[in-house]
């Protein structure tokens, strides 16, 4: 049996991505930092805060397995929709062995 964890895939992402710009939360991803080219990005770690006096859940989002992730405010609704997707030992590897989220300046 696999590993749970949440996953996002491509046009989700950009919709969340969009959504944190829209409502100027401070963790968007830059556009140019997602590639195109995977059909799922791993959330590997999160944790709540507050933002605008409400619920908000910051993201280390896997946007490369072993080699990059970056951070991504939502917010508690929008994080509570993700699905969890099973994966496999190695999957899960990649995305707990990636290194410190890039924070965007």
């Amino acid at each position: 049996m696999g590993i749970m964890m949440k996953c996002l895939d491509h046009s989700t992402l950009m919709r969340l991505k969009q959504s944190s710009q829209d409502a100027k939360r401070k963790q968007s991803l830059p556009k140019e930092l997602i590639p195109a080219d995977r059909d799922r990005y791993v959330v590997n770690f999160r944790f709540e805060h507050e933002w605008n006096g409400e619920k908000d859940v910051r993201l280390s989002v896997v946007l490369k397995p072993g080699t990059l992730t970056a951070w991504l405010d939502v917010s508690q609704e929008e994080y509570d929709a993700i699905p969890d997707v099973e994966l496999s030992e190695l999957e899960w590897e990649e995305a707990v062995c990636v290194g410190i989220p890039r924070w965007v300046e």
